[in-house]
């Protein structure tokens, strides 16, 4: 029976000032419920991937507050487990700390000859896919690499910094290119998700990284294809997929999922997607309170109006504030007569009596952590 192994990595996840200063992307909320790495830790749990480990950058604080005792991601209490991955000399030397160099760190991925396979998911994709059959077909057609990509409409607005790639009739990446967000049109684009023989990564890492010890697994797969150590397959996925890439795109794909066909088309009955429950009671809504089209959190004090919004675990919305095509983060306070509009408010800010901040809706505005206006 082959033994896989999977990879969560936080390396390749865009860096969005202001909103991951203070966490990486992965861990950041989403829809007042999730983290966003939930996504890539449940489908490598709902695949059956019992073995998970955790590529951590930076920020391991808040990635290990998020993820709590673990054990919500694993398929098999009794044999899983998952493991945080971290690479404590690249903070004497920065430009060291990518994905490949933590893998080194932690060379027990590289040299467990139990291990067959290591599947490679980034912390930042809004997904959901069972990686089995793409697994299936890597073995079967006895593949050394297997790169998952997406087909995108716009690639100036989707999947930006992930590799365009043309293909021979077999399937096969002839040829990529950088998607750096100024290419018009649609394009085959890498979601950076990854199959990899545990072999084939240790010759690559041996015979490649010399070159340039500072190459990321994205480079080291390209080299690998250039040298002629592998062919590089290509499998395509035809889900609903959302890479955030910026703050903009952030509020868009949150607030995209007050929409039923955007809902139906990411949430499924059969694939749950897990994260750390916490002991809050249920939102509590108070005689005056409106609200529409909104997620609202557990733990939740509804006074005021909220529309088309996400509003977050133990946040209280003030007797006729209006909060409005935003998103407010957990534990803030929006005062009495507030209103909010087209904005980001951080965990544990507070918007006094009658303050007003709007935004635009392609530009919205963003409330620092702890904020008091």
């Amino acid at each position: 029976m082959n033994k896989v192994i999977g990879l969560v990595n936080f390396h390749t996840s865009p860096e969005i000032t202001p909103l991951t200063d203070n966490r990486p992307l992965g861990s950041t909320s989403f829809l007042g419920r999730y983290g966003i790495c939930d996504f890539a830790l449940s489908n490598l749990c709902n695949s059956g991937i019992s073995t998970i480990g955790l590529l951590v950058k930076d920020h391991q604080r808040s990635i290990l507050k998020h993820i709590g005792s673990m054990d919500a991601w694993l398929s098999n209490t009794k044999i899983g487990q998952e493991i945080v991955m971290y690479n404590e000399g690249a903070h004497l030397h920065p430009e060291s700390n990518t994905d490949i160099n933590n893998l080194r760190e932690n060379d027990w991925v590289l040299y467990d000859s139990s291990i067959d396979y290591i599947v490679i998911v980034p912390a930042h994709l809004v997904m959901t896919i069972d990686l089995r059959p793409y697994l299936r077909e890597h073995i079967e057609r006895n593949e050394k690499i297997t790169a998952i990509y997406a087909h995108v409409r716009s690639m100036v607005d989707e999947c930006v910094g992930g590799k365009i790639l043309e293909k021979d009739e077999d399937g096969y990446v002839s040829s990529t290119r950088l998607n750096d967000g100024t290419i018009k049109g649609a394009g085959d684009v890498t979601l950076g998700i990854y199959i990899i023989n545990r072999i084939t990564l240790v010759e690559m890492i041996h015979q490649l990284l010399p070159k340039n010890p500072y190459m990321v697994l994205s480079q080291l797969i390209v080299e690998g294809v250039k040298s002629e150590m592998f062919k590089l397959h290509a499998a395509r996925f035809d889900g609903f997929v959302r890479a955030i890439d910026s703050f903009a795109h952030y509020m868009e794909y949150s607030l995209s999922l007050l929409e039923k066909k955007n809902i139906d088309r990411l949430f499924h009955p059969d694939w749950p997607i897990y994260t750390l429950t916490h002991d809050t009671p249920p939102a509590s809504y108070g005689k005056n309170a409106s609200v529409s089209n909104s997620y609202i959190a557990n733990g939740a004090v509804i006074n005021g109006t909220v529309i088309n919004s996400i509003i977050g675990r133990d946040v209280i919305i003030g007797e006729g504030a209006v909060v409005k095509n935003s998103i407010i983060f957990s534990s803030s306070r929006i005062g009495d007569g507030a209103k909010v509009e087209n904005a980001l408010v951080d965990k544990y800010a507070i918007l006094t009596h009658g303050h007003g901040i709007s935004g635009a809706k392609k530009s919205p505005l963003y409330v620092h952590q702890g904020a008091m206006l």
